[in-house]
């Protein structure tokens, strides 16, 4: 919801020396290498505020945006990162809190010294994040420019529409870290009483004996944020192409195939967690 963008695209444009990328006594150099006047978007900037200080021509301002204004992805390397983040995110659901103890015995190195089954697991893993998710995705956007009959890359429609995948990917790695904060959450109450270990007892909570937090809400919560996750992610889908001039039907056909592929998926996991 914010940005740091410049103030003149002008003073950028005449400015030879770009201390807001190469730092100066005043700020550090910018740690993402990127000059303030040729950023567009939020994707590469991690926003340390250094250029704030950098600029010797105060050209440099915090802007307020719209929430989820950034959709698409500029290139497959994005693309690519955007599709493994979604793709982690289910499996790591599945390895580490399905019930099938097997599956986990294929990461348990330590314990079963199980290297050949890891290399499996490694394989496995790297096809499906890197080749067999994203071949099913591009597939998707195949379809999607045959079924409504618009002349359009599919290229342009596969790096314009994966960008629709993160928020149901961030929300699934939220909803795989609810169980481990909920489980832990005694730890913290203990800690905030005792933060260095050395007796102290500040809100009489250092001896509280553990027990799991709402156990019974876990689930729950966890397929309340899938759900978020499918309409946001929908929502990004659909104001990806409504600027588009295609008419009402050939939208629906063009983003069908990849809506079914998000609702599939998002049922897929909230019965994965409710069960």
């Amino acid at each position: 919801m914010l940005a740091l963008r410049n103030r003149s695209q002008q003073v950028c444009d005449n400015c030879t020396a770009t201390y807001c990328k190469q730092g100066n006594i005043k700020g550090w150099a910018c740690p993402y290498s990127l000059n303030a006047g040729e950023i567009k978007e939020n994707t590469d900037c991690g926003m340390c505020f250094e250029c704030l200080r950098s600029c010797t021509y105060n050209n440099i301002t915090l802007y307020k945006r719209p929430f989820a204004s950034e959709l698409g992805t500029r290139n497959y390397a994005d693309a690519w990162g955007t599709i493994v983040v979604f793709t982690l995110a289910i499996v790591y659901c599945i390895l580490y809190e399905g019930h099938w103890p097997v599956i986990r015995d294929f990461v348990n190195i330590l314990d079963k010294k199980n290297w050949d089954l890891f290399g499996i697991y490694a394989l496995v893993i790297w096809t499906l994040s890197l080749v067999i998710v994203p071949g099913i995705f591009y597939l998707l956007s195949f379809l999607a420019v045959r079924l409504s009959g618009i002349r359009i890359s599919v290229r342009e429609v596969f790096l314009a529409s994966s960008g629709s995948l993160l928020p149901l990917g961030l929300m699934l790695w939220i909803a795989f870290v609810i169980p481990m904060l909920f489980v832990n959450i005694t730890f913290i109450i203990q800690s905030i009483s005792d933060p260095f270990g050395w007796g102290w007892d500040f809100l009489g909570t250092a001896n509280i004996p553990w027990h799991q937090f709402v156990p019974r809400l876990v689930p729950w919560l966890q397929a309340l944020l899938v759900l978020s996750g499918l309409i946001l992610s929908l929502r990004n889908l659909n104001n990806t192409w409504q600027n588009s001039k295609f008419a009402s039907k050939q939208l629906f056909s063009f983003t069908l195939p990849i809506a079914i592929f998000i609702g599939l998926t998002s049922v897929f996991m909230i019965f994965f967690f409710t069960n």
